[in-house]
């Protein structure tokens, strides 16, 4: 009997022993900043904050990850060697990243870093396969579709503005997957001309320049022979207005005077006529000086002297 008693002690130890280890193995700690995810059979049934839980050995797993660790990912490079205070770090280009086209189809090479946090543990590990490969792809793409908006200056000289424009639509994109994550920075390091099409681009400046020049060349010209032309211009557009007003005043005075004249001759025919053909024999005679008139007829020379009194003087024997 005493030792019936004493197996069953034992048999019930061991049972305790078996529920203690299995009660103390189910617990577990969420440490601060944490969130848990608690998977019964392979799926998620429980979601817990920092604190001390229980969950079921053998059947539950806890899976947690940290939602106050910001994540640095580098885009465009890696860093191979970490610096120190007596080394510089080393780094490796990424070029399948970092080579971008501009709008004017001018080739740029840039090297960033985003920071991110895990919002959502749940969406962030069950929602989106490979989470951290769907946000390096998403990311690309809009820094692509940005920078081939942009001509190649603007994309050398604006990396500020670049940030700005990234952060926003990168966020809305994550967001669209449902990933859990919230983006916090975005900061481009570098943006460069890549080494090979150096001479090239300072070619393109070289040729940007020299024509900024000949256009200061051609508007200064233009400054000092455009106020000439105009001014000739509004010179010759004055005399020829003045012209016009004369030759116009003088064919309407000389209308007038044929229409005075018309009148005249309608009203007394043979007098005008008679006082028009004296009017012209003092225009035509009018400055001939000394007229000798001769007739056949007749041994008398007349001469006649416009500027002085009439004169008749007998002509000399034999005529002439």
């Amino acid at each position: 009997m005493q030792a019936k008693k004493k197996g069953r002690v034992l048999i019930w130890l061991g049972v305790l022993a078996v529920i203690l280890a299995l009660g103390l193995g189910g617990l577990y700690r969420v440490g601060q900043g944490e969130q848990a995810l608690v998977l019964t059979f392979g799926q998620v049934t429980d979601t817990n904050g920092p604190g001390l839980y229980w969950r079921m050995p053998l059947i539950q797993q806890v899976v947690s990850r940290s939602v106050t660790t910001i994540h640095n990912v580098e885009y465009g490079y890696r860093t191979t060697t970490g610096g120190t205070s007596r080394t510089s770090a080393e780094y490796l280009d990424v070029k399948d990243e970092s080579v971008m086209l501009t709008n004017d189809n001018s080739i740029v090479q840039l090297e960033a870093i985003y920071q991110y946090t895990i919002r959502d543990v749940r969406e962030y590990l069950f929602d989106v396969d490979d989470p951290q490969g769907t946000m390096h792809l998403a990311f690309e793409a809009i820094l692509r579709r940005n920078i081939q908006n942009r001509s190649l200056d603007e994309a050398l000289l604006n990396k500020d503005a670049i940030e700005q424009e990234v952060l926003p639509d990168f966020q809305a994109l994550i967001d669209s997957y449902r990933m859990g994550v919230k983006v916090h920075a975005v900061h481009i390091q570098n943006i460069t001309v890549p080494q090979a099409v150096t001479s090239y681009y300072e070619d393109v400046n070289n040729a940007k320049n020299e024509m900024t020049r000949r256009l200061d060349e051609a508007q200064q010209y233009e400054f000092q022979v455009l106020p000439l032309a105009r001014s000739k211009a509004y010179e010759l557009t004055q005399g020829a207005i003045a012209y016009d007003a004369e030759i116009t005043a003088k064919a309407e005075a000389d209308t007038a005077g044929f229409k005075a004249v018309l009148e005249e001759y309608n009203a007394e025919p043979a007098s005008a006529r008679s006082r028009m053909i004296i009017e012209t024999m003092e225009e035509i005679l009018g400055g001939a000086g000394r007229i000798v008139v001769t007739d056949e007829g007749s041994n008398v020379l007349q001469h006649l002297d416009l500027g002085e009194d009439l004169v008749s003087t007998p002509a000399p024997e034999g005529g002439i």
